[in-house]
């Protein structure tokens, strides 16, 4: 059975004072403390990102397939359901979309041609 962490078990784990070097990678928790100072990119990378989740900072890194792979033989735990990031409902990304378009400015009032006017 699967080991499932909170994230404040995991935010604990911070490679400060001593304490192991914990991370979120994708939902999964891994103890990197041993593989700190093997990091090609050098440690301080790492405890950028230590104890919180490191998914955008892995993946905008580029790191390699081999690397990924690596990854795994650190995996000691999954982060509780409730507390992982939540798939978007379609009415929920139809709402991001509309954000992501730019705003129009609104549409003056067109003037009739007919001279009456009510204001």
């Amino acid at each position: 059975m699967t080991q499932i962490y909170q994230k404040s078990e995991v935010a604990e784990r911070n490679g400060k004072n001593g304490q192991p070097v914990w991370l979120i990678y994708k939902g999964n928790v891994y103890d990197v403390t041993t593989f700190v100072k093997k990091h090609p990119g050098g440690d301080d990378l790492i405890l950028e990102v230590a104890g919180k989740d490191a998914t955008k900072a892995f993946n905008k890194a580029g790191h390699s397939p081999d690397a990924v792979q690596q990854l795994r033989e650190y995996k000691i735990g999954e982060v509780a359901i409730d507390e992982q990031p939540k798939p978007l409902t379609a009415v929920q990304s139809a709402d991001v979309q509309q954000e992501k378009q730019p705003q129009q400015p609104p549409k003056q009032a067109e003037k009739s041609s007919n001279s009456f006017c009510c204001c």
